[in-house]
């Protein structure tokens, strides 16, 4: 255990001088003097480093979080026992992840809700060609639809090939 406290240590001193290292605002970021004569797609791609930094800081704050908590549960003697289930923690997975907060099993279960692979947005689309007035029994799709317009085409062969009218035309 005192390997793992020393370790969590380490670790928090070194995401806190990461931290405050990072601090510094959009002006002092962007390379140029002055943000007033820069081209807007240079203060976007400045945009975008910014905001990728942080996120990368968010990240390092929420491990951070982990880690303080794995140091007080190491205090009060609960570290190494799974906050969903109250199972010990395997020591291969404390090894590997010295701030586990779940064992293995509930991890997965944890996971599960997030492999759906597809963007949460997607549920409130709606199918393209669904018709909303038409009850589904009916048994009809847009494929029908398209078929029951070509009955009454005026023009003969034109399922067949363009040219056949233009014949036609031409003979008389």
């Amino acid at each position: 255990m005192e390997n793992i406290r020393k370790y969590l240590i380490e670790e928090k001193e070194r995401l806190l001088d990461q931290l405050h290292a990072g601090n510094t605002s959009l002006r002092d970021s962007v390379d140029e003097l002055s943000l007033a004569d820069n081209h807007p797609a240079d203060l976007g791609s400045e945009l975008f480093e910014r905001s990728k930094d942080l996120s990368v800081k968010e990240a390092q704050t929420n491990l951070l979080n982990s880690i303080e908590l794995a140091l007080a549960k190491l205090e009060t003697g609960r570290y190494g026992i799974c906050e969903r289930c109250g199972r010990k923690i395997a020591a291969e997975r404390l090894e590997v992840l010295p701030h586990a907060k779940l064992c293995l099993c509930c991890q997965k279960e944890e996971e599960k809700q997030f492999e759906s692979g597809r963007p949460v947005e997607e549920e409130m689309l709606e199918h393209p060609y669904e018709n909303k007035t038409m009850p589904r029994s009916t048994g009809q799709d847009a494929e029908d639809f398209w078929q029951e317009v070509g009955r009454y085409n005026e023009r003969p062969g034109i399922f067949e090939d363009g040219f056949e009218d233009e014949e036609d035309e031409r003979k008389t």
